[in-house]
C-alpha cells in the first residue's frame, strides 16, 4: 500500500474518530450542563417554504441529514413540530425530527424521535428547562436542555431540546409502554364540532359523541380512545371511583406544580391544554406537562373571556382556582373532596421549600443562563435582544405582550402563597420511623413487618403506603392506629402502628401519609422519587 494511501487512511480514521469523542465529550443528549450540537442539511434550498407547506397541509415530512454531536444520521424525517407555537413564514419555529423514518432502528443513544423547541415567548430561554427540572421532581416529566442549530450551514442559534414522550420515556419512568397515551393539544381556533361542547377542548368533560374527542387528543399509542372516554365518564359521573382510572396523587402534584408555575397555558388556564395522559401498567392514567414554554406568567389568561391577568393578579393567582368550574371536572371534582385539597395542599408547600423559599430556582436560572449566553449573543435570529435576554429574570421584557421576569414574578408569588389561608394550617409532623427488629439472643425470626410513627399536631389519620421493592405496581394502602392493638405503644400516646404480612415478597418500599384537621404531611417529604425501604433481611440481623 502506498505512503498516500495509508495517509488517506490515516485521515479518515482521525476525522471518525474525532467525530465519536465529540459526541462522547457531550454525555447524554439530554443532560443540560452542556449546549449540545444539531446540524440539519436538506438538499433542497426552499427548506423553509417547504416545511411551511407540509405543516400547513398535513403531517408529510422532508428528508436530509442529521448530525447531532458530530455523529451523522441519513434520510431523518424533518418537519415543523405540530404546535401551538409554530407560525407560518416565521424565521423562528419548532421542530420535530425522526431519525427512524425510513431506517427503524436508527437512534442517537435511543431515542429516535427528536422535539426541538424555539421558546417563543420566553426572553430568557429559561422557563422550560427550568419548568420541567422543577416538575421532575415529583411526576414524570420531559427532559428538556440547548441545542445549537445549523440548517444548511446557516447557524440558527440556540433552541431548547425536549426529550419526546415515547418508548424511552414511558419505559424509563413507568417501566412499560403498551398504556394508553394521548396529547392534548386541541386546535383552539377551530370551530366546534355538532353536538360536542363549544369550550371543552383538553377540560376532559364527558361528551356523548366520541367523535368529539379527536378534535381535541391525539392519540399516540395504537388504541385507546375507549379508555380515555371511560375516564372522562367516571371523572364526571362516579368520581368517588376515579382511583381506578387516574393516580390521584399524580394529578394533584400535576394542579399544584402548573399553579405554583402560574402556568396558565395549561390544563387549569383559558384553554385546558398542552398534557399528556398516559394510561400506566396499574390501568391508572398519569398527567404529564408539555409546551411549559408560557410557564411563569407567560400566557396570562385563565377563563374563556379575554382578559389577561395583570401583574399583580399573576402574583396573586388563587391555588383553588377553577375549584368551583364544572367545566374543568378534573380540578372541581378533586380539589372538592377535603382529602385530596388538603394533600393538594401540602404538595405546594413541599415545592415552596424545595425551589422557593431558599432561591433554588434562582440560582438554577442563573446557571442556565449563564450557560447559554455566549451562544445566544452569536445567535442571528434572536427572539429578543441581548440586553432583553440579560435582564428577563428580574423584570419584565416586552413592548406589546409583556413577559414578566422569572425571579420578579416569583420572589412576590411565594410570599403569597405563602400567607394563603390553607397554608397556614399547621400540618402534622411525623418522627421517630422504627420497624419491630428481631431480639437478641432470640432464635425466632421476624415474619412481618411491624411498623410505629410518632406523629405531633393533632393528626386525624395516619396511613402506610406499601409495595414490593422492585415493582411498579399500585400502592397497598393500610391505616395505623393509635390504639394501643396496633403494634404501635399505649392507646392515645401519639405513636401509630400497623404491620404488614409478606405475600412472596422479603422487602418493601413505603412512605406515610398523616392527616390533621387542616394539613397533611408526607414522610419521607420526598416520597415521589426517594422511598423508604426496609427488608425481613434487615430486621433479622
Amino acid at each position: 500500500m502506498d505512503m498516500k494511501k495509508i495517509t488517506t487512511l490515516f485521515t479518515a480514521f482521525l476525522l471518525t474518530f474525532s467525530a465519536h469523542l465529540a459526541a462522547q465529550t457531550k454525555g447524554d443528549f439530554y443532560d443540560a450542563a452542556a449546549i449540545h450540537d444539531l446540524k440539519i442539511t436538506f438538499s433542497q434550498q426552499n427548506w423553509a417554504f417547504l416545511l411551511d407547506s407540509n405543516r400547513v397541509n398535513g403531517d408529510d415530512m422532508l428528508v436530509g441529514r442529521v448530525i447531532i454531536d458530530g455523529s451523522t444520521y441519513e434520510n431523518v424525517g424533518i418537519s415543523y413540530a405540530k404546535s401551538p407555537s409554530y407560525q407560518t413564514a416565521s424565521v423562528r419555529n419548532p421542530w420535530l425530527l425522526r431519525l427512524n423514518l425510513i431506517d427503524k432502528k436508527q437512534n442517537h443513544q435511543g431515542y429516535k424521535t427528536l422535539m426541538i423547541s424555539q421558546a417563543l415567548r420566553d426572553p430568557s430561554l429559561v422557563r422550560e428547562v427550568l419548568s420541567y427540572e422543577i416538575m421532575r421532581r415529583y411526576i414524570p416529566s420531559q427532559r428538556a436542555n440547548y441545542v445549537n442549530m445549523t440548517v444548511n450551514n446557516e447557524n440558527k442559534g440556540v433552541y431548547v431540546n425536549v426529550e419526546a414522550i415515547d418508548e424511552p420515556f414511558l419505559q424509563r419512568n413507568f417501566n412499560y409502554t403498551e398504556g394508553s397515551l394521548f396529547k392534548c393539544i386541541p386546535d383552539v381556533r377551530a370551530t366546534p364540532l355538532p353536538d360536542c361542547g363549544a369550550i371543552n377542548y383538553g377540560s376532559l368533560r364527558y361528551e356523548a359523541n366520541a367523535k368529539c374527542y379527536l378534535r381535541n387528543f391525539d392519540m399516540l399509542s395504537k388504541d385507546g380512545w375507549d379508555d380515555l372516554i371511560e375516564m372522562t365518564r367516571i371523572l364526571e359521573k362516579e368520581p368517588e371511583n376515579l382511583g381506578k382510572m387516574v393516580n390521584i396523587d399524580r394529578a394533584l402534584w400535576f394542579l399544584a406544580l402548573q399553579n405554583v408555575l402560574v402556568n396558565l397555558n395549561s390544563y387549569q388556564g383559558q384553554f385546558s391544554v398542552n398534557y399528556y395522559l398516559y394510561r400506566d401498567g396499574n390501568g391508572q392514567f398519569n398527567f404529564m406537562p408539555t409546551e411549559m414554554n408560557l410557564a411563569f406568567g407567560s400566557f396570562k389568561n385563565a377563563t374563556n373571556g379575554n382578559s389577561d391577568l395583570d401583574f399583580d393578579g399573576l402574583v396573586s393567582l388563587d391555588p383553588m382556582l377553577q375549584v368551583t368550574n364544572t367545566a374543568k371536572p378534573l380540578i372541581a371534582q378533586l380539589l372538592k373532596n377535603q382529602d385530596f385539597k388538603k394533600i393538594y395542599v401540602a404538595h405546594i408547600r413541599q415545592i415552596l421549600a424545595d425551589w422557593f423559599d431558599n432561591d433554588a430556582y434562582k440560582i438554577r436560572a442563573e446557571t442556565l443562563q449563564r450557560l447559554i449566553a455566549k451562544a445566544y449573543d452569536a445567535t442571528a435570529e434572536k427572539p429578543y435582544e441581548t440586553a432583553d435576554f440579560q435582564r428577563s429574570l428580574l423584570e419584565t421584557v416586552g413592548k406589546v405582550t409583556k413577559i414578566p421576569g422569572i425571579v420578579e414574578l416569583m420572589s412576590k408569588r411565594a410570599k403569597f402563597l405563602k400567607k394563603y389561608p390553607d397554608m397556614l394550617n399547621v400540618p402534622p409532623r411525623v418522627s421517630d420511623v422504627n420497624f419491630s427488629n428481631r431480639q437478641r439472643f432470640v432464635a425466632k425470626t421476624v415474619t412481618e413487618f411491624r411498623i410505629k410513627v410518632k406523629v405531633d399536631n393533632f393528626p386525624r389519620r395516619v396511613r402506610l403506603f406499601y409495595r414490593p421493592v422492585g415493582t411498579t405496581t399500585a400502592f397497598t394502602e393500610v391505616q395505623m392506629l393509635d390504639d394501643g392493638k396496633s403494634h404501635d405503644a399505649e392507646a392515645g400516646d401519639k405513636i401509630f402502628g400497623t404491620a404488614v404480612m409478606p405475600k412472596g415478597f422479603e422487602a418493601i418500599e413505603y412512605y406515610i401519609l398523616a392527616e390533621s384537621a387542616g394539613g397533611a404531611t408526607f414522610e419521607p417529604a420526598t416520597y415521589f422519587n426517594q422511598l423508604r425501604k426496609i427488608s425481613l433481611a434487615e430486621l433479622n440481623k
